[in-house]
């Protein structure tokens, strides 16, 4: 099992595809923490300026890159189907559950990668510029909270995305429908309608990151421990769906 974690790994690492997807994380993230701490004060933002959760609330930017781990699970089994590697993937170790689980395996590692350097550049830009502004910076338990929070979403995500590419493993289908399904169905649920929202990845993810009235103003989310179980249920049921799945369809 640990060869076979190794050799995803390997594949990971000698392709560009991840390092472009790490980039576009830390763009995401230095977004999302400019947006939240510039614009802290300002009329109609969500935080007023000398907030004392304001650095809790930057640093969960850090989970920007939610979407692209998401992206990155399901092109770590698309591909493989797409450029017809997964047949002697599947010769070279017959025993299919295992040659996924080393993908989840290899996926919620790098996306603990992902989510490990995008906390650091969260912290440190958000800490920058919130002195900048001539604010007193606040350290305490919550930002730690978030910042395992970050850590915890961006590790289920990649698995999550690896059983949606099993599930569906049209590229294109999944990408499309995993985008749609996160910027628009799920923000709306949360947003519009937080009681059934909440339920959601989103929702659930939105209550690990203590995002609060920032995911929804006409409901509460789940509390952080709810919202932790939820995910890593979502993970696990997922997972062992497309393993089912994945012992019963055809290759090809």
């Amino acid at each position: 099992m640990t060869a076979l974690v190794r050799a995803e790994l390997l594949k990971l690492r000698t392709v560009s595809l991840p390092l472009w997807l790490l980039l576009t994380t830390l763009a995401l993230v230095l977004l999302g923490v400019v947006a939240t701490v510039l614009t802290a004060g300002l009329e109609g933002a969500p935080l007023e300026g000398g907030d004392p959760e304001l650095l809790a609330r930057a640093v969960a930017s850090a989970s920007g890159g939610t979407v692209v781990v998401l992206i990155l699970g399901i092109l770590a089994l698309t591909q493989e189907f797409r450029f017809g590697t997964a047949t002697p993937s599947f010769l070279v170790t017959p025993r299919r559950g295992r040659v996924l689980a080393a993908k989840l395996v290899a996926v919620s590692l790098t996306g603990l990668v992902f989510a490990l350097v995008s906390a650091a550049i969260a912290l440190a830009v958000s800490a920058a510029l919130i002195a900048a502004r001539g604010e007193t910076l606040r350290f305490d338990s919550s930002v730690v909270e978030v910042l395992l929070g970050v850590g915890l979403v961006m590790l289920l995500y990649g698995p999550i995305g690896v059983a949606v590419g099993a599930l569906v493993r049209n590229q294109i289908a999944a990408v499309v429908g995993a985008l749609a399904w996160t910027f628009i169905a799920e923000q709306l649920l949360v947003a519009l309608l937080p009681e059934v929202g909440r339920w959601t990845p989103g929702g659930a993810s939105g209550a690990v990151l203590q995002l609060g009235d920032l995911a929804t103003t006409r409901g509460d989310l789940l509390p952080v421990w709810a919202g932790a179980l939820l995910l890593m249920a979502y993970a696990v049921v997922l997972s062992a769906v497309a393993a089912r799945l994945t012992l019963r369809r055809d290759l090809t």
